[in-house]
């Protein structure tokens, strides 16, 4: 069984944002069903209980919701940190909901854990956040200003876009004002039919658009690749709203999303209950035969239970995965 290092949650698959890349969007606007809901306390207190997790992180960041939307946030964030004593906690979020009461409570819980509690805002713009619809930039400052008035620690995650690709420096004097670090990304779905905001920082990553690469990997139009896998090379696992747990959250949205029947195929030949946190222990399912065994040798484009979406993301040493560079 793998060592578990770093445990990805999405406590919520609920967000206040309606951005145009956001797999929750796309399902909405195409009316596809999914889990709505969050995860609770008694949930995470129950899975969590048996595993010592003093060395492990924590990443609170959904593929569709933000973690703020969670009525049980902080009794989670106080488990962690101070029953379970884990490494340390990065939650992402977009900052546009909670009171400035509420942020400044999270700001003194960041200062107390010496830190070990921190904020990735996804901000997207120094004065428009174009890409964040439904997210007023005003109250987000208030949010984010509330939080380092009580000694919070925090990042900054800027999305390059066409909108706001020339308030990179101005943004950058501002983190620094703030006493926040601060990075940029580029994120390739953001070269793709379905963004309404465009990028053309996306192209420097692949020129081709996301569609037609997506397209050869789900018609195994490549030749084996070599898959470097969180899950594998990390300890890194995933858990869902749905308390589904799989090795990445990429893994996730793919089952959501439900693109092609490679998902269809694994629940049928492994079992619809296989990773499903209500029927067995995290222990249990990382012990599990598809664990230990088949979801590597999936990785061969002939396996009966291939999933394509392995090499779409993570083959060819990972250069399908999203770029982001973090500076200090």
């Amino acid at each position: 069984m793998v060592k578990v290092d770093i445990v990805e949650i999405e406590l919520s698959s609920l967000c206040n944002a309606k951005c145009s890349a956001c797999m929750r969007t796309m399902l909405d606007t195409m009316n596809k069903p999914y889990h709505k809901g969050n995860l609770t306390f008694d949930q995470i207190q129950e899975w969590f209980d048996p595993m010592n997790l003093k060395n492990t992180k924590i990443k609170m960041c959904g593929v569709l919701g933000d973690p703020m939307i969670n009525p049980d946030l902080k009794e989670i964030l106080f488990y962690f940190l101070y029953e379970k004593n884990v490494r340390d906690i990065e939650m992402s979020t977009n900052g546009g909901t909670r009171t400035k009461e509420f942020w400044k409570e999270l700001g003194l819980l960041s200062k107390n854990s010496n830190k070990r509690f921190y904020i990735h805002w996804a901000i997207d713009g120094a004065t428009r956040n174009d890409y964040r619809e439904n997210v007023d930039l005003n109250r987000v400052w208030q949010n984010v200003d509330a939080y380092h008035s009580t000694g919070g620690h925090s990042i900054w995650q800027y999305i390059i876009f066409d909108y706001n690709e020339h308030e990179v420096d101005l943004a950058r004097q501002m983190a620094k004002d703030k006493g926040m670090r601060f990075g940029t990304r580029k994120s390739w779905r953001n070269n793709s039919d379905f963004a309404k905001v465009k990028s053309k920082a996306a192209k420097e990553i692949d020129a081709e658009k996301y569609e037609d690469v997506e397209k050869r990997a789900y018609e195994k139009q490549y030749e084996d690749a070599k898959i470097v896998c969180r899950h594998k090379v990390k300890g890194e696992i995933y858990i869902g709203a749905n308390n589904r747990l799989w090795p990445c959250c990429h893994l996730y949205d793919e089952d959501v999303a439900r693109k092609n029947d490679s998902m269809k195929h694994l629940y049928e030949n492994v079992g619809h209950d296989f990773n499903d946190l209500s029927k067995y222990s995290i222990s249990d399912i990382l012990s599990s035969e598809w664990y230990e065994k088949t979801l590597e040798e999936s990785w061969n484009k002939f396996h009966p239970l291939h999933l394509p979406r392995c090499y779409l993301t993570c083959g060819d040493n990972g250069k399908r995965a999203v770029i982001k560079n973090v500076e200090n």
